[in-house]
């Protein structure tokens, strides 16, 4: 893990970048909190699923409680774990904060609003969608709805996209400079340094992006690879490395302890078990014809 004390020493003398961006994290969230709402709305003023036949019975394909394969099941979870999974960016964030000790607050009222809207909004869409959900979900409500959607979530793809390069390539470079007098003076290795790992990594997410066919197993193998171990094992194990005393405190700090401690095997668990159903869903798939070459031109 980077050092939190270089983080903040990063952050407080280069040039604090995601205080000074933070503007654009409003718009970004404005504009896909919009977006999604549109589609939310849109889907039920349809008389059947855009995806759906559009003559004829057809079956909704309700679920309660499904009996899907490992793989499917696995694939399912990722995709919905990695939309709640942003741990990777809390040290960043808590790193460029005036008051650190507040950081929990800001937390609670993140999650709680992330937790009601996709709750909300995804239930909505799945009780008037059933089976027929598009992926990406934005398509659900037809071909119409989907260009508005996308055109007014365009500025919060786009605010994301380079708030997680950022966020990525600040622990990339932190690590690769964190010894060495180039973190904070402003020379061509600084600067070569910071150019290379965000056009390196963001290199690596559009081949990523353009192999994988399906956006759903995209997402599924970025909550299996990445979220699994850095939100789940990963707090987990520091977790309980700094309070390893509570092993032998009192009975409710006993609990507690092994409670987040089974937090490990279960990230272990998550990232393997999801890589595998990631990559059998995707030979099912090919096998099927369903999906065709990984990239055209």
């Amino acid at each position: 893990m980077i050092s939190h004390i270089t983080a903040v020493n990063y952050s407080k003398g280069i040039a604090n970048t995601t205080l000074q961006i933070g503007w654009l994290t409003w718009a970004g969230f404005a504009s896909v909190f919009i977006a999604v709402f549109i589609v939310v709305v849109a889907v039920t003023q349809n008389d059947r699923p855009a995806a759906a036949p559009q003559t004829g019975d057809f079956e909704f394909g309700f679920a309660a409680i499904a009996h899907p394969t490992f793989a499917a099941g696995m694939v399912a979870t990722c995709s919905i774990f990695v939309s709640y999974a942003g741990t990777s960016a809390f040290l960043p964030v808590i790193s460029e904060m005036r008051e650190p000790r507040d950081f929990r607050k800001s937390l609670y009222l993140c999650m709680a609003i992330v937790i009601a809207s996709y709750t909300s909004f995804s239930l909505v869409v799945y009780y008037y969608c059933g089976a027929w959900v598009a992926v990406p979900s934005l398509g659900s409500a037809g071909p119409k709805i989907k260009i508005i959607a996308y055109g007014v979530g365009f500025i919060g793809l786009l605010v994301s996209g380079c708030l997680y390069l950022h966020v990525g390539a600040k622990y990339v470079f932190v690590r690769i400079l964190r010894n060495s007098e180039h973190l904070q003076s402003d020379t061509w290795v600084h600067w070569a340094t910071w150019l290379g790992c965000t056009s390196g990594l963001g290199a690596i997410a559009f081949i990523l992006a353009q192999a994988i066919p399906i956006f759903n197993y995209l997402l599924s193998l970025t909550g299996s690879l990445c979220f699994a171990p850095i939100a789940l094992s990963l707090p987990g194990w520091l977790w309980c490395y700094d309070h390893m005393e509570w092993r032998r405190g009192r009975f409710w700090q006993r609990v507690v302890f092994w409670i987040t401690a089974l937090m490990i095997p279960l990230g272990v668990f998550v990232c393997v078990g999801g890589t595998y159903g990631v990559v059998v869903q995707i030979k099912d798939a090919y096998a099927s014809g369903r999906i065709g070459e990984s990239i055209s031109w």
